[in-house]
């Protein structure tokens, strides 16, 4: 008896050791990630440390809308002109995620990254019911003008430049077309003009292309989606023809491409600008922007504008851009008119230009862009 006693005390023990073992390996594994963490934001701050005496590097909570919205300010000089560039998604944040293409631009510009509202350190700082309420084209627009007159104010400028991506093509374009008197010039990358001419597009080039390399999968998969787009299109049937408008028509995959989700996260939490609640705030962000203003920005449609634009335009537009199709762009600035306008492509890219071609990016804001602020670039 007595040993049978002792033997449910030994078996205790050890669970409470065990247990014990395990509370200690996981603050042991969860301090090394916070320190590896620290030092990955350590080491990234130094590599885009800015040095010179005239530059700015600023991280600030800005009201607007009615809400607290971040910008980071970033430029080797700040007497530059500023260039605010307007992100896409809804909802992808790139206050973490500039770092991987905009250090050329700094030397000739004061970049400005803006974490919209629903996005980033701005969904992870405001209520998230009231962004989802005010979540609306209209309400996005305002945002985007007062943005830009808070830069004009803070920095003494009268006007600016404008870089739209993707879903912040729409805004950007906007900006232009109602309020020209802020901004030197507007470029659109990865421009949106019509989504659900894009969409039909691009699903009839998409299925062209499976056909021609007779990718059975991918014709099955098209195929059971037709019509396509249809007016009450779900999430799912989305999906399919996304991922393969990406195989088919966009460059070939690279695990450093910037939608590559490895990539991502390593540029999130090694960022020195994102505390551990921003980068929730990314992931959760998307999630809440996507299901608020999908069903709005699919009905946008840019061509029921006048198109008469009373600043320069430029588009710099990948020639593989599987979301946006370049057709699209290229009759559109057909029609358009404007000071000046010029279609700039992109070979080797598809919709993210600006990181799948770094170079001839920056070598092409700085050569077509800059010099309608009075700028030249230096030897010139």
């Amino acid at each position: 008896m007595h040993g049978s006693a002792y033997q449910p005390r030994v078996i205790k023990k050890l669970i409470k050791y065990v247990a014990i073992a395990i509370v200690c390996l996981v603050v042991v594994v969860l301090s090394s990630a916070l320190l590896y963490r620290k030092y990955l934001q350590h080491e990234v701050a130094g590599a885009r440390a800015i040095t010179s005496p005239k530059g700015i590097d600023s991280l600030e909570r800005v009201r607007i809308g009615g809400i607290d919205q971040w910008i980071q300010v970033r430029g080797q000089d700040v007497n530059n002109p500023i260039l605010l560039f307007i992100h896409g998604g809804p909802g992808i944040a790139f206050i973490p995620l500039a770092g991987s293409f905009q250090g050329p631009w700094e030397q000739y510009f004061t970049v400005v990254q803006w974490d919209q509202r629903g996005a980033g350190k701005t969904y992870a700082s405001n209520d998230r019911e009231v962004q989802r309420r005010s979540m609306t084209i209209p309400q996005m627009q305002q945002d985007t003008l007062e943005v830009a007159n808070y830069l004009r104010a803070r920095f003494k400028r009268t006007r600016i430049f404008v870089v739209g991506h993707s879903w912040g093509s729409v805004l950007g374009l906007w900006l232009a077309q109602e309020h020209p008197e802020v901004m030197y010039a507007y470029v659109g990358t990865g421009q949106v003009i019509n989504m659900e001419q894009n969409d039909q597009v691009a699903y009839q080039d998409a299925l062209q292309q499976a056909r021609e390399r007779h990718n059975g999968q991918a014709i099955q998969e098209l195929e059971s989606l037709a019509p396509y787009p249809r007016s009450k299109t779900d999430a799912g049937q989305s999906q399919i023809e996304r991922h393969w408008e990406g195989e088919l028509l966009g460059p070939p995959p690279s695990p450093m491409g910037f939608t590559n989700v490895r990539r991502i996260l390593t540029d999130l939490v090694s960022s020195p600008d994102y505390s551990l609640a921003d980068v929730v705030g990314f992931i959760r962000g998307q999630s809440l922007s996507l299901e608020s203003m999908l069903p709005r920005v699919a009905t946008v449609d840019l061509t029921q504008w006048k198109g008469d634009f009373q600043v320069p335009i430029f588009f710099f537009e990948g020639t593989q851009d599987p979301y946006c199709r370049p057709l699209l762009v290229q009759q559109y600035i057909q029609m358009m008119k404007a000071p000046q306008k010029e279609l700039i492509w992109f070979e080797h890219s598809g919709h993210f230009p600006f990181f799948e071609e770094k170079q001839k990016f920056a070598e092409e804001l700085i050569r077509r862009v800059l010099p309608i602020a009075g700028y030249r670039q230096e030897g010139e």
